[in-house]
């Protein structure tokens, strides 16, 4: 009895597996759970599900939820395990212990967070997604899975067209990943102190919104641990030519001291200095 109680908290306290949830969710309905639902999910988790509405609607129904408990009780804050929902990077509400989050939707991006610690688990939660009306097949954006490579708005160098609604998501991989801008041209705007109004290029990291961009303001190169999302909007007027982006995950390079020895002086003969006064005799 005594080994099976030790082999239950063994597996307990285990570290996670790694990263067994998230991704971008392309299809137009399905179900999602927590890794072991309905049985304890893992320690240590960061994961999130995107559903983009790709021109229709895109929305959540949780039908099952049991995480850890808030801290200082069913009323506290939650500070351990959670859920939080976003829509195109506004947080809609953080969940925990035994608060079902219910339903959720957006015409534009629906994010689904879920975050663990280190200790505490339960049994996890199920959801449900669907993309009403949505284009079936996007003329850009996707997933980046490739160590690096280069995209282009459509079109380019030629003009891009118009309502245009996509998005590039690169994954966290635990090894960093850095995006840089070589090209950049797209519908300038100002309008009073309105600016970037019709066609523009948001960037994200887990969620934050890092800036907007149009015209020809670049982007600044952004190198992130975390997931990133590059959005590209354009209304249904005046096109440009468009952006070109290359990326790349890449170890960063660890520093080596060389400890170099002493060069060798050349050995010689030692010098023997001659004695040049005479003796004297007696």
């Amino acid at each position: 009895m005594l080994n099976l109680l030790v082999l239950i908290v063994l597996q307990l306290n285990a570290p996670s597996l790694g990263q067994l949830c998230g991704g971008t969710l392309t299809g137009s309905g399905g179900e999602v759970t927590s890794h072991g639902f309905p049985n304890y999910y893992l320690h240590n988790q960061d994961c999130t599900w995107v559903i983009e509405a790709r021109g229709g609607r895109a929305s959540v129904t949780f039908l099952d939820f049991e995480l850890e408990q808030p801290a200082g009780g069913a009323f506290g804050t939650c500070r351990y395990d959670y859920v939080e929902i976003l829509s195109s990077g506004e947080s809609l509400g953080i969940y925990c212990g035994n608060m079902n989050p219910g339903s959720a939707s957006s015409d534009e991006m629906l994010e689904v967070r879920f975050v663990s610690d280190a200790t505490f688990n339960a049994k996890g939660f199920r959801f449900t997604y669907k993309v009403q009306g949505a284009i079936e097949e996007p003329s850009c954006g996707g997933v980046l899975n490739d160590t690096s490579g280069v995209v282009t708005s459509p079109g380019y160098p030629d003009e891009y067209d118009n309502f245009l609604d996509c998005t590039w998501t690169l994954p966290a991989t635990g090894v960093p990943v850095t995006v840089t801008f070589t090209h950049f041209q797209t519908e300038t705007s100002f309008t009073g102190l309105t600016t970037c109004r019709y066609d523009w290029v948001d960037i994200y990291e887990d969620g934050t919104q890092l800036g907007r961009w149009c015209g020809t303001e670049k982007p600044d190169d952004v190198t992130s641990t975390r997931p990133l999302r590059i959005r590209f909007r354009s209304d249904g007027s005046v096109g440009d030519r468009g952006f070109r982006f290359v990326y790349e995950y890449r170890q960063p390079i660890e520093e080596t001291t060389t400890t170099v020895p002493p060069s060798k002086l050349p050995e010689t003969e030692p010098t023997q200095i001659s004695n040049t006064e005479g003796t004297t005799s007696e």
